[in-house]
């Protein structure tokens, strides 16, 4: 099993440098134990994940400062941008780092994010799907033709071109099995997390996909399911509670506004109780929390599902020192789970 860093703060725009400080600090820790990849994300006018409005320009920041690393949009959301200016920005990246670029795209899912193209998200699921292969024909050096400033129909090529023949492309997936069948039939990697669904449910939804890439000719066996998880390791699992229950469940509550619709059989809760329930969950069954050993075990069962990759968020709001003293033990359930195929 792949273990990499995903990243996903919530810091006011006053602490921005600090955020990304850890970022560096965090990706040569990655780059230098064995780590996979780097996961940043893209995110608007909200301070949860609001540091990364735009992945390209934090990988472009990293590549002359790692070695190894894969660099990774974990996502581009794609009905906010055209095509051709994805391709031009990780294109860059892609030189920067010597090919060491990789692409997960994404719907979006906020509908304040999408005052920046207000016309694209009621059918922002298929906009997305339909960039998949247009992100792909302008890598390889294919023109696109477009209208330009005096209405005159080109032909246009983007530039610099890639170090790549290709990306390597992920599709984010919630829970929607719809979602991680297309992705399947599709031949595209998978990218989801356990905000909105169990272990079980995940299990459904690579079964799902596996099938649809056979369905569709593709390897069944191939292909990457990498899931995010929330993690913190340390030497108990009281002593890792004690360090991340305060600053886990401000996380939660920074971005209540933004998921507490999405939860069902929360009723007329309040947001204490919301929050409270919600790392308890997380905690015991939905994160990487705890003991190294606690922390391998749950990555073992997730293997067994299917999980191929875990991608550990670990800027949800701990002390800047502790999380990054907390990384070795992260590195040592890498190294427990090194002989899980």
């Amino acid at each position: 099993m792949d273990f990499s860093l995903l990243y996903f703060a919530n810091r006011e725009v006053r602490d921005a440098s600090s955020e990304y400080e850890v970022l560096a600090r965090t990706a040569t820790f990655a780059d230098d134990h064995g780590f996979t990849a780097l996961w940043l994300p893209e995110r608007h006018f909200h301070p949860f994940g609001g540091a990364y409005p735009n992945p390209a320009v934090a990988a472009a920041a990293l590549a002359s400062g790692t070695r190894r690393i894969r660099l990774r949009a974990g996502s581009v959301v794609t009905p906010l941008h055209d095509c051709l200016e994805i391709v031009e920005d990780w294109a860059m990246v892609d030189n920067l780092s010597h090919g060491r670029v990789d692409l997960a795209l994404a719907t979006g899912w906020v509908a304040d994010d999408f005052v920046l193209a207000p016309d694209r998200y009621a059918d922002r699921r298929q906009i997305m799907f339909d960039s998949v292969d247009l992100i792909r024909r302008v890598w390889t050096g294919q023109p696109v033709e477009r209208i330009n400033g005096e209405g005159d129909k080109v032909e246009v090529l983007t530039y610099p071109r890639p170090f790549q023949s290709a990306p390597n492309m992920w599709i984010t997936c919630t829970a929607n099995p719809a979602t991680f069948e297309e992705a399947g039939a599709r031949g595209l990697n998978i990218l989801t997390a356990l905000l909105f669904q169990n272990v079980d449910e995940v299990a459904a939804n690579i079964r799902r996909y596996r099938a649809a890439r056979e369905a569709a000719n593709h390897d069944p066996a191939g292909g990457t399911v990498s899931l995010m998880l929330h993690a913190f390791a340390g030497e108990s699992d009281r002593a890792v509670r004690e360090v991340v229950k305060v600053p886990f469940q401000n996380y939660l509550r920074s971005s209540f506004d933004l998921w507490r619709g999405q939860w069902d059989g929360l009723g007329d809760a309040d947001e204490d109780q919301v929050v409270a329930f919600a790392f308890e969950r997380y905690f015991r069954t939905a994160a990487l929390f705890g003991s190294v050993e606690k922390c391998a075990k749950f990555a073992r069962k997730l293997a067994d599902v299917g999980v191929d990759e875990i991608a550990c968020l670990v800027d949800f709001g701990v002390e800047n020192e502790a999380m990054l003293k907390a990384l070795p033990y992260l590195d040592q359930v890498r190294q427990k789970c090194l002989s899980i195929a």
